[in-house]
């Protein structure tokens, strides 16, 4: 087998991969599944629709609530100021969160495979492009990281409601905290494999345009990509911040969440992508660069007397130095404004959710 029939072979093993696998991220088989349930109860033969899964996951997680609320717990509402119907707004707003989730996450496996993949020269960087992949499927890695962000997150959102409310728990709080928690485990389960993406492709070898790296087809593409999953991540943070507003949250718990949910994540993934462009860009015009040298100290070491032996050194030295002076990488104003937008979207999502707070400030 040829090396360039091993690569296309694997290049065509990642794609099936990432066919299969979009059916398999936390998203895809929460509601997969939900359909699947529906689909044994009511004995109809053919898959459900994605839609009709998720207005049913909805309807469920409502009828769950209003049985927790008006069932199982009669407790009275005046000591709390987080109410059934609140409290049922926040966890619809994070499915349908999850639902936009499944559909960010699926055009950037998209995106890989139809405009990165068929970049990658290597067959070593395809098999660990293929490792990445499977953590977003993988049964295993989801469940360990389940179990300990829901354990995680479940304990700070009671001991921060003990904290603020100063008083005993409510426990018809307990099944909207732990509803709450599960769904933001599988909304947030891609952020943190988003911001590892970048990292791997840096060390990748792609097919590059050698006169000037920087504005090379496969480096736009990844750009976009990057940018388009942060610009749906933090668009979405800004709709389940805004659903705050019904909670009737502590300020200082908005501050924390657009900080540890918002700022935080939205810089990490920049810096990502940049230091991933620029490593790529870099090691193309060195590669080049070093293939110029190599080719000027051969003439050196002919005879450099020779008139075609100079003109032929002073053409790559001229070359070499346009090569030296292309970009390194494909920052700009516009990169810049898209980088400011994405750290004043959760802002804005804090804002509207203390917008009445703001206006007595303001009074």
């Amino acid at each position: 087998m040829t090396i360039d029939s091993e690569l296309n072979n694997k290049r065509l093993e990642v794609k099936n991969e990432i066919n299969e696998g979009i059916n398999k991220t936390p998203m895809a088989l929460l509601f997969n599944n939900t359909g699947r349930l529906v689909q044994k109860i009511i004995r109809y033969p053919k898959p459900l629709p994605f839609i009709f899964c998720v207005v049913l996951l909805a309807a469920m997680t409502l009828l769950i609530l209003g049985f927790n609320y008006l069932v199982i717990f009669r407790t009275a509402q005046a000591t709390t100021k987080i109410t059934p119907i609140s409290a049922a707004i926040v966890v619809e707003t994070m499915l349908l969160i999850v639902a936009a989730t499944y559909f960010n996450i699926n055009m950037v496996l998209s995106s890989i495979r139809d405009v990165v993949v068929d970049f990658i020269m290597s067959s070593e960087d395809l098999s660990n492009l293929h490792e990445w992949l499977s953590l977003g499927w993988s049964l295993s890695v989801i469940r360990r990281v389940f179990f300990w962000w829901v354990l995680f997150i479940s304990g700070v959102m009671t001991l921060s409601y003990l904290f603020f409310a100063q008083q005993g728990f409510l426990a018809n709080l307990l099944l909207p905290i732990l509803l709450l928690a599960v769904l933001g485990g599988v909304s947030f389960y891609y952020a943190p494999l988003m911001i590892l993406l970048p990292t791997r492709l840096g060390r990748y070898h792609f097919k590059l345009y050698e006169n000037d790296p920087a504005h090379s087809e496969i480096v736009d593409n990844i750009s976009t990509i990057l940018n388009r999953f942060t610009y749906g991540y933090v668009f979405l943070n800004v709709v389940f911040q805004a659903s705050f507003a019904y909670a009737n949250l502590p300020i200082i718990a908005h501050i924390v969440f657009m900080i540890g949910f918002g700022w935080v994540p939205v810089i990490a993934q920049y810096l990502a992508n940049q230091t991933c462009i620029r490593t790529i860009i870099s090691r193309s015009k060195r590669k080049t660069l070093n293939r110029i040298q190599a080719e000027v100290q051969s003439l050196h070491e002919g005879d450099v007397k020779k008139k075609e032996n100079l003109e032929a050194i002073n053409r790559l030295m001229d070359y070499h130095e346009r090569i030296r002076a292309t970009s390194n990488s494909n920052l700009n104003m516009q990169s810049l404004g898209n980088f400011l937008n994405q750290l004043a979207l959760p802002l804005l999502g804090f804002l509207i959710a203390n917008i009445d707070t703001i206006i007595d400030l303001l009074r």
